[in-house]
């Protein structure tokens, strides 16, 4: 080669970037750029939530979505992949509902941190339903979904009321008891209930999702758990007797 050669060959700044070959993108390229795959995701979610996992098929949730079964192949390859994924982006959602950072905790002795958290759980719980009747459905069988489910997102949840209640025990500000049952009940009426509001509905007439009804339902499992049910002399009720009915 001559100088001239040389001189005129490209510096390797200069050439072209190399280009991925023909195929399908990485999940971390394509996540965020294309928004049939937030449809999947979604489409997925509610069929999940409403039938299973097992019962619902990848041709299902593409016709939720108005997209073809095979985007759902192309963006995720499985229906269990699909199904993880879409857990992800639940949680992620869920995260931005409950809103119990270690701002909002800061200084508050254990009993009033553990009303915060119940709160916050009522109002996420109201907010998005589905979490839970997924949570419902893979908790009826183990299975490997399970298995996931509880180390990625239920052992962590859990764990914070754990922690809030050893506090508040440890403190002397509630009597000791096994924590997994404290923690199973705070949770699961914090929950279920909105999992199942449609039976609430149905026999009450009352729309459990509405704004100043989860503030009702989150005061009264509060003042359940903190003060009982038995009636105490002197100390006033917390619903009139119109809005208990109501």
């Amino acid at each position: 080669m001559t100088s001239a050669d040389k001189r005129a060959a490209p510096t390797p700044a200069a050439r072209a970037p190399r280009r991925r070959p023909p195929g399908r993108p990485k999940l971390t390229e394509r996540e965020g750029r294309d928004p049939t795959r937030d449809l999947l995701l979604d489409a997925s979610i509610a069929l999940f939530a409403r039938h299973g996992f097992e019962t619902v098929t990848t041709g299902q949730i593409a016709e939720a979505a108005g997209l073809t079964q095979s985007m759902v192949h192309y963006h995720f390859g499985s229906k269990s992949k699909l199904w993880e994924e879409a857990m992800r982006r639940l949680m992620r959602q869920r995260g931005r509902l409950f809103r119990a950072t270690a701002r909002d905790l800061a200084g508050l002795d254990p009993v009033e941190k553990l009303k915060v958290l119940i709160r916050r759980l009522v109002e996420a719980n109201a907010e998005n339903p589905d979490y839970v009747r997924i949570v419902v459905h893979e908790g009826t069988t183990r299975s490997p979904r399970l298995a996931w489910l509880v180390e990625t997102y239920l052992a962590p949840g859990f764990g914070v009321f754990d922690q809030a209640l050893r506090e508040a025990m440890d403190a002397g500000a509630i009597p000791r008891r096994p924590i997994h049952d404290v923690t199973n009940a705070i949770t699961s009426a914090a929950s279920l209930s909105f999992a199942l509001h449609a039976i609430v509905e149905d026999m009450y007439a009352v729309d459990l999702t509405a704004p100043d009804r989860i503030r009702s339902f989150a005061d009264t499992i509060v003042d359940i758990l903190f003060n009982g049910l038995l009636a105490r002399p002197g100390v006033p009720p917390v619903a009139t007797d119109q809005a208990a009915a109501g």
